[in-house]
């Protein structure tokens, strides 16, 4: 993108928009993946934002993979579980390298600002919270900048509470192990949490004993509950 070019979310690199998120020492990005362009939402605003910001992302996490799914059934008994997560952390944002236009260099700096991530389900809205000051609502038509205090502080109580929500990055769960997990807590027999996952009880086993070593659980009730202490699930009342 070169300095006459407009970001569809952030404006010119001259732009009342981009002066502010400049200006924002905290930065906190909703990001649902809407829009056309070509790099996510919030890699573009940490290339823009200022080195010593605080920026934390939310990101709708990866759906798992229709037929390589976390839980398969073909795996001998003797097979080691996996110890991390079964699905693919979203990658950390990059900061244009040397080959990049000067422009999209940022005045030359060889590093950005990290990067605090967290992944959810889903998110309501894409947008952009620049201290308490400025909300860029991004849609995939337009944006608007909201500055009315009220209007502000709102939009940023939503952003806070998707991101207190959240999950981090690398510890998040497949669709799965998120069912799995559930239905553990549940109090679920082998026999049912695998009728309803389309799997094995035996690879129910290994995978609920891969979660409780990840989990330091050494029963499955003592996982669920620690698995809703990191906000891993919720456990509601039904």
């Amino acid at each position: 993108m070169t300095s006459t070019e407009r970001d569809p979310a952030l404006g010119a690199r001259h732009s009342a928009r981009a002066v502010a998120l400049r200006r924002a020492r905290d930065v906190l990005v909703l990001d649902s993946g809407v829009g056309a362009a070509p790099e996510p939402l919030w890699t573009r605003v940490r290339e823009r934002a200022r080195r010593d910001a605080r920026i934390r992302v939310v990101t709708v996490e990866p759906p798992e993979p229709p037929s390589d799914g976390a839980l398969d059934d073909t795996a001998p008994d003797g097979d080691a579980v996996p110890d991390g997560p079964l699905v693919d952390t979203p990658p950390a944002a990059d900061h244009p390298g040397p080959d990049a236009p000067e422009d999209e260099r940022d005045d030359g700096r060889d590093d950005g600002p990290g990067v605090e991530h967290r992944v959810a389900p889903a998110l309501p809205l894409t947008l952009v919270a620049l201290d308490d000051t400025v909300v860029l609502v991004a849609r995939p038509d337009r944006t608007r900048a909201v500055t009315d205090r009220d209007a502000v502080r709102a939009l940023r109580a939503l952003a806070e509470s998707e991101w207190d929500r959240a999950r981090a990055a690398d510890d998040a769960l497949a669709p799965s192990e998120d069912t799995l997990l559930r239905l553990l807590a549940e109090g679920k027999t082998d026999t049912a949490v695998a009728a309803r996952l389309g799997v094995s009880p035996r690879t129910v086993r290994r995978h609920a004993a891969g979660l409780m070593g990840r989990l330091g659980a050494t029963s499955r009730f003592e996982a669920g509950a620690r698995a809703a202490q990191r906000g891993w699930i919720r456990i509601t009342d039904r």
